[in-house]
């Protein structure tokens, strides 16, 4: 059996009749045969016990404000200002970067122009910070000989094909729009594409590819795996996991069942039937049913107008107090508030707490999105402090980056662009305005 390259627990890589065979003899590097346990008899490695976790997942976001808000700024800062070439040159032992006009590179230019680069590139980074994987789908001219498009497949609606035991390694993905725990790689709605290992460099992309005619394949990117065999484990997910999202989205449904169902009422009123047979004495006894329905609803009515409205605010009823033929007192009329269960913001600091964890997992200083620390004062920080936590954030993007990019990389070499040409995503620095009117500077 051929050897084959490995990295993490995913198996993808070189070897002779393999799924990603590269080369005979010095070619071959030396590997480690992985021994999968799912032993169902789907070709598909399920992403959850459902296969189902990418859609469960999304769901219980959608839900979730400060989740949502932490991640569209953790996508927005990834982004930056967009995408730049540049290269990179050191004038007396310091490294300087020159941003290149991209119209001096036609073939770039239409290259990007043609694939809608910004849209690409956004729905790839989306991916990422999501679920820590995205998958691009690159297609191949018919000599093979350049990559003419590539596009995003989302990641949530990709599954990747269980490792071949003979060889150790995955060699293809599937693609469906609708995942269940009963869809199956044989389904009409299901495609499978190849997969090509993204530590492959363009030449042993080509090669390959013009071996197995291969026309159409994904590279899947991701970042770094720790113990995981297929998909990432997202670390911010914990919140998800350990139930800080269900806290913070079962409250707002908790209190608009509320706010449906409780009955607007303020006082409850007991009026005795002992009231009314000492207030009209002998005759009480002599009305009919229809006279003394009337006569209770005109002093519920006066009762109400007497407790109602701002004006009537503070005022007090006066009710005399009677002992019942058992010589128990008993009250006429008597007037008990009724609790209101909104008045004091149950459950809010619960879903303050549980909002802040959601920010703090996902990375986001939550003085970023306006929001304080629970326990604190809850102030949202001075524009000093924004603009720190903010450089801290842009700073801690380059390894991830450095993940976002590898598909230009990958085309550029490929293609055969100049070598010396770099791709990044600019920063977006916040500044104050005595240093630029409009608070921001561009650096790559």
């Amino acid at each position: 059996m051929g050897k084959i390259t490995t990295h993490g627990d995913v198996a993808f890589g070189h070897g002779s009749g393999a799924a990603f065979a590269y080369g005979k003899g010095k070619d071959v590097l030396p590997h480690s045969i992985i021994k999968v346990e799912d032993k169902d008899s789907s070709k598909i490695a399920k992403w959850g016990d459902d296969n189902a976790y990418p859609e469960r997942f999304m769901k219980a976001l959608s839900l979730n404000g400060a989740g949502g808000s932490g991640v569209r700024f953790m996508k927005s800062t990834h982004y930056g200002q967009g995408l730049q070439l540049y290269n990179r040159t050191v004038e007396d032992g310091k490294e300087k970067k020159m941003l290149l006009d991209v119209n001096a590179y036609p073939e770039i230019k239409e290259f990007i122009n043609r694939i809608k680069g910004k849209r690409f590139s956004t729905e790839k980074i989306a991916d990422l910070e999501t679920f820590y994987i995205a998958f691009p789908e690159f297609i191949l001219s018919k000599d093979f000989n350049k990559i003419v498009s590539v596009r995003r497949q989302p990641a949530a609606k990709i599954r990747y094909e269980k490792i071949n035991e003979k060889t150790g390694l995955i060699e293809n993905v599937y693609f469906c729009h609708k995942w269940t725990s009963g869809t199956t790689e044989d389904s009409e709605y299901v495609e499978k594409i190849p997969v090509i290992d993204s530590y492959w460099h363009a030449e042993q992309v080509k090669e390959y590819c013009k071996k197995k005619k291969i026309y159409k394949f994904i590279m899947p990117i991701f970042y770094p795996l720790m113990h995981e065999t297929y998909y990432p484990e997202v670390d911010w997910h914990a919140v998800y996991r350990n139930g800080w999202m269900d806290v913070a989205n079962s409250i707002p449904e908790y209190k608009k069942s509320l706010f449906e169902n409780q009955l607007n009422l303020k006082y409850m009123v007991y009026i005795s039937e002992e009231y009314f047979l000492r207030m009209y004495k002998n005759e009480w006894d002599d009305y009919t049913a229809e006279k003394k329905k009337e006569l209770r609803d005109q002093l519920t009515i006066a009762i109400d107008d007497h407790l109602s409205g701002n004006k009537n605010a503070g005022k007090s009823i006066q009710s005399v107090v009677y002992k019942d033929a058992n010589d128990q007192w008993v009250k006429g009329i008597e007037v008990t508030p009724i609790d209101n269960a909104l008045k004091d913001g149950s459950y809010l600091p619960e879903a303050t707490a549980a909002n802040s964890e959601i920010m703090f997992a996902i990375g986001v200083d939550p003085s970023l999105l306006g929001a304080g620390i629970p326990g604190g004062k809850m102030n949202t920080g001075s524009g000093s402090d924004k603009r720190e936590a903010f450089s801290i954030l842009t700073s801690l993007f380059k390894t991830k980056r450095e993940i976002s990019l590898e598909p230009w990389n990958l085309i550029r070499d490929y293609n055969g662009w100049p070598s010396d040409i770099e791709f990044d995503f600019a920063n977006t620095e916040l500044t104050t305005l005595d240093v630029n009117p409009t608070g921001t500077e561009t650096t790559l």
